[in-house]
């Protein structure tokens, strides 16, 4: 059976959730997918092509990058909003926590990550200014709400996806409010 380029990045990607990039291995991959390893090599370079293309779709699924995303939602607050409720409600299992810790060890996936951060934090950092918080605020706000979407997953990954969203939602709140405002002083929902 032939294999295309999309069935191996679709087994590395759901290897990456199951197992993190230990499960992105060619021959484990080649098991799975029922072919050689012959196969793999038709399609990629090596094995750090693969994990280009898994970065190229995890990159590919953020909300924020497609072109009509903020024509979507007129509302700064809900624009960021769906930044994070696309991350919970997407179905990745941990590949994007997988690929950072790749990253740690691995200075060309680092830099992309990085370059691809950096848009993610002016996207959100203007979406803070549209909300009226001065620059230094809104990069801050944008910079908490990156580390907020980024241990989603660590943090709460496990529980039912309304649970995850009402938990995201709360903290969503919190960090869109001004200083002093009521949404502050609710308490926060912690999980299990």
């Amino acid at each position: 059976m032939s294999r295309s380029r999309e069935d191996w990045i679709d087994a590395a990607w759901e290897a990456l959730g199951e197992s993190g990039i230990e499960g992105v291995r060619v021959e484990r991959l080649a098991r799975r997918l029922g072919v050689t390893k012959g196969s793999f090599y038709w399609h990629f370079k090596d094995r750090q092509a693969l994990v280009t293309a898994l970065l190229d779709r995890w990159f590919g699924l953020r909300e924020e990058s497609r072109p009509d995303f903020p024509d979507r939602a007129a509302d700064p607050a809900e624009r960021i909003w769906r930044v994070i409720e696309r991350g919970i409600t997407r179905g990745t299992r941990g590949q994007a926590a997988a690929l950072r810790l790749w990253a740690q060890r691995h200075p060309d996936v680092a830099r992309r990550i990085a370059q691809e951060d950096a848009h993610r934090r002016h996207f959100l950092t203007e979406q803070f200014r549209e909300l009226g918080f001065m620059d230094g605020e809104a990069e801050v706000r944008a910079e908490t709400y990156m580390a907020v979407i980024s241990a989603e997953f660590l943090h709460s990954g496990g529980a039912r996806i309304n649970d995850r969203l009402e938990l995201a939602r709360r903290k969503h709140e919190m960090l869109v409010a001004p200083l002093g405002s009521e949404t502050l002083r609710s308490p926060v929902l912690t999980s299990g």
